[in-house]
C-alpha cells in the first residue's frame, strides 16, 4: 500500500518520490487514498496562506495559494477542465463531443469555464481566509474526494489513463474516502464542525454530478472528466461554505 501511495502522490503532484515503476492498474487498487493526497495539498495551502497574509492582503494570498495548489499539481486537473469544457461546449453527438475533449487544440469553451472557475475560486478563498485558514485544508480534501466520488458514480472511457480509476472504484471505495476526510471534523468544533460535514456532503453530490454530466455529454468518466472534478467540486464546496456563513449571518 505504501508504494502504491507514493505513487499516487507522485502522479498527482510534483514531489520527486524516489519510486519504482508502476502500473496504473496497481495503483487504482488503492484510489481510495488520493483523499490523503488531498490533506497535503491542504496543508500545503495552509501554510502557504499564513506566510502570505503576513506581508500581503489577503485578495492576493487567495490568488496565490489557488495558484501554486495548481502548480503543486502540475496544472494537471486545470488541463482536465479546460478538455472538459471544449468538450461540454461542443455541439453534436457524444463522438463529436469526445473528439472536441480530446483536440489538442484550446476552445473557447474550456477557457472561458477555466477562467470562472478559477476566479470564483481565488475569490472564494479571499472570502474563507477572513474565516478560518483551516477551510483551505477542508476544501482541498472534499475536491479529493468529489474527483473519489465520480470516479465512483461513473462508467469508464475506454481511452486514457482515468479509465483505470473509475473501473476500480466503487461504494467501497467511497465509503473509506468519506471515513478518511472525516478527521477534519477534529480542527472544528459548533458550527464550524456542522459546516464541515455539509462540505464533505457536498463533494460527494458534486461527484456525482459530475459524472451524470459526462455520461450524458461523452458517455462516461475519463482522465480529463476526474481532473474537471477536482476543480469544480472545489469551487462548489467553497460556495457552499461561504453560503452557510451568509444564511447564518456569520
Amino acid at each position: 500500500m505504501l508504494k502504491e501511495f507514493k505513487a499516487l502522490i507522485s502522479f498527482f503532484t510534483r514531489i520527486p518520490l524516489p519510486i519504482s515503476e508502476f502500473s496504473f492498474e496497481d495503483i487504482a487498487n488503492y484510489f481510495y487514498l488520493v483523499v490523503l493526497v488531498g490533506y497535503l495539498f491542504g496543508i500545503f495551502g495552509v501554510i502557504l496562506a499564513f506566510l502570505f497574509e503576513i506581508l500581503l492582503p489577503k485578495l492576493l494570498v487567495g490568488i496565490l495559494v489557488l495558484f501554486f495548489i495548481e502548480y503543486l499539481n502540475g496544472f494537471h486537473h486545470i488541463d482536465g477542465l479546460i478538455d472538459f469544457g471544449d468538450g461540454w461546449m461542443a455541439v453534436g453527438d457524444k463522438k463529436k463531443k469526445l473528439m472536441a475533449m480530446r483536440d489538442r487544440y484550446v476552445g473557447c469553451g474550456g477557457v472561458v469555464l477555466a477562467i470562472f472557475v478559477n476566479l470564483i475560486s481565488a475569490f472564494s478563498l479571499f472570502y474563507i481566509l477572513n474565516i478560518n485558514l483551516l477551510y483551505i485544508l477542508v476544501v482541498e480534501v472534499s475536491a479529493k474526494l468529489g474527483m473519489l466520488s465520480c470516479s465512483t458514480f461513473g462508467k469508464p472511457l475506454i481511452e486514457g489513463t482515468g479509465r483505470y480509476f473509475v473501473k476500480k472504484a466503487d461504494e467501497k471505495f467511497l465509503t473509506i474516502g468519506i471515513i478518511l476526510s472525516l478527521p477534519l471534523l477534529l480542527l472544528f468544533d459548533g458550527i464550524d464542525r456542522k459546516i464541515t460535514i455539509i462540505a464533505i456532503i457536498v463533494a460527494v453530490i458534486s461527484g456525482f454530478c459530475m459524472a451524470k454530466i459526462s455520461k450524458k455529454h461523452f458517455g462516461g468518466v475519463n482522465g480529463d472528466v476526474l481532473g474537471a472534478s477536482n476543480e469544480i467540486t472545489r469551487v462548489v464546496v467553497l460556495l457552499a461554505i461561504i453560503a452557510c456563513f451568509k444564511i447564518l449571518g456569520l
